[in-house]
């Protein structure tokens, strides 16, 4: 009877386990979309946030959760929250435009102006006809005291076509 127990259990243990597996993926699917429903539709950006978590518990390698949680925590005020979720995009798709674009804004908001100049030198090497990476750059270096660097910046930016950029320059440059 014992060896029977056996058998029967060693011959279900495979059953078993790809019900656990679809069952992981019933409940991914379920927070995402739960998610998605509370941001889209109800604008509760919390809760969105709360399902997002439990789904990447779930796939802690998907970057799109991580993509649609920084967005709900961003909506939120959660600054620091956004600026991690979209490293995590990073640390997951390395080039991926966007997601540097984003950190960069989250990181000037939270005053870390060294880590947005990295940020913004990427992106520039990424894009180097698009004038906003040089002036938002510059505005980095300016808060950190490099006036002559933000300058520079700031005239690039200008060449560009920015027409901000060249009254910043007539502001903080010309003297």
């Amino acid at each position: 009877m014992k060896k029977k127990s056996m058998i029967l259990i060693i011959l279900l243990f495979p059953i078993l386990l790809v019900g656990q597996k679809w069952n992981k993926a019933d409940s991914l699917a379920y927070y995402t979309f739960v998610a998605e429903a509370q941001y889209d539709m109800v604008g509760n950006y919390a809760a969105s946030s709360y399902y997002l978590t439990k789904a990447i518990r779930l796939d802690p390698r998907d970057p799109e959760l991580y993509r649609l949680r920084a967005s709900s925590r961003e909506n939120m005020g959660d600054i620091r929250g956004t600026e991690a979720d979209y490293t995590m995009v990073l640390q997951l798709e390395p080039g991926e435009i966007a997601a540097y674009e984003r950190r960069a804004e989250a990181r000037v908001v939270l005053k870390k102006y060294q880590e947005a100049i990295r940020d913004f030198d990427f992106l520039i090497f990424s894009d180097p006809e698009y004038s906003g990476y040089y002036y938002e750059r510059g505005l980095c270096k300016k808060e950190l005291n490099d006036l002559d660097g933000a300058c520079s910046d700031f005239n690039q930016a200008s060449r560009l076509g920015s027409r901000i950029a060249y009254l910043t320059i007539i502001e903080c440059c010309i003297k």
